[in-house]
């Protein structure tokens, strides 16, 4: 780098596998912002689809700092993550999911909420759901299902009291998309965990960066998470849904040991209710978790014998 070159505020990282039907809508959606001080980095992890030829139509844009195109697919989304900030210039850097869809006043609203406190290391806001065909058919709401917050307004609050407030009993910033996160706040020795992860590796990546100081968020919809049949949340062969438990508990494990926390089977009944649900749909899943506290495991089975004389599990809708 030559001493007179001038970094952008923000790098935009564009991790994309087989998304060439969402990717010029998700590139667009970027450069469309209204706020401009940024660069993007789009980051292919060999894709069998066309979706090289999309990010070649945007080589020359001013923007568009680097590309890569894997030659072997790296098998997680978090060493793209790493390999993206392994080139990014900006002190804050934003996750654009190839999937998704931004709001152009997404980087606008959430500076400026950053400014109002210089110890912030963490900015998320309020997310919609929509289809394969972009079209608005929920909100992202399964943090109410723990919270008492009201999630209609903005806050502030200090990174180690969402941690053990919020966190401990879900991930309540539930969309990478809709973060814009600090650098110099990222231990890069994360990826050496995270990147064996592929249900809940944000959310530890999220508490990792929330020990080094405070989030903010905003209550405006500026994001636009899609869900659709290749979404993490899909369901999965049955010995990939049980590492979903694993993960989870890896978390909450993390969290209850470094904070002194209890277990909160209220707050964790979607954990529970989640295990039931597959118990009924695997036959190689067993009604007990070794993952779970024993009062957790009693739950489940108590739920089980309930909805094998009285019907089947309602559907909580969460994660």
């Amino acid at each position: 780098m030559n001493m007179g070159d001038v970094f952008p505020l923000i790098s935009v990282i564009i991790p994309n596998y087989n998304h060439e039907a969402f990717l010029e809508q998700r590139i667009d959606a970027v450069l469309n912002q209204t706020f401009q001080d940024f660069e993007i980095i789009l980051l292919d992890d060999k894709s069998t689809d066309e979706s090289a030829k999309v990010i070649a139509r945007y080589s020359d844009h001013r923007k568009v700092k680097h590309i890569v195109y894997n030659s072997e697919n790296s098998g997680s989304t978090f060493r793209q993550w790493k390999q993206g900030l392994e080139f990014a210039r900006g002190s804050w850097i934003w996750i654009a999911e190839s999937d998704d869809v931004t709001d152009p006043r997404f980087l606008s609203t959430l500076l400026q909420g950053i400014k109002q406190d210089e110890d912030i290391v963490l900015a998320y806001c309020a997310s919609h759901k929509i289809n394969e065909h972009g079209h608005i058919f929920d909100k992202v709401d399964w943090a109410e299902t723990v919270s008492n917050r009201d999630w209609s307004r903005d806050f502030c609050n200090v990174g180690i009291a969402e941690i053990t407030q919020q966190l401990f009993y879900k991930n309540t910033i539930p969309n990478a998309s809709a973060v814009l996160f600090k650098k110099s706040a990222v231990n890069m020795a994360i990826f050496d965990e995270i990147s064996r992860m592929r249900f809940a590796g944000d959310w530890y990546f999220w508490i990792k960066l929330l020990e080094k100081g405070k989030v903010f968020f905003s209550a405006q919809f500026l994001n636009q998470f899609r869900e659709h049949r290749f979404t993490t949340r899909t369901m999965k062969p049955a010995v990939i849904e049980k590492s979903r438990f694993e993960e989870y508990f890896k978390v909450l494990n993390y969290c209850r040991s470094r904070y002194r926390l209890s277990w909160d089977v209220k707050k964790h009944i979607w954990i529970i209710d989640e295990w039931v649900d597959k118990y009924f749909r695997f036959s190689s899943f067993s009604c007990y978790n070794t993952c779970f506290p024993v009062h957790y495991n009693v739950l489940a089975g108590l739920k089980i014998l309930k909805n094998r004389w009285f019907g089947p599990l309602k559907r909580t809708g969460n994660k």
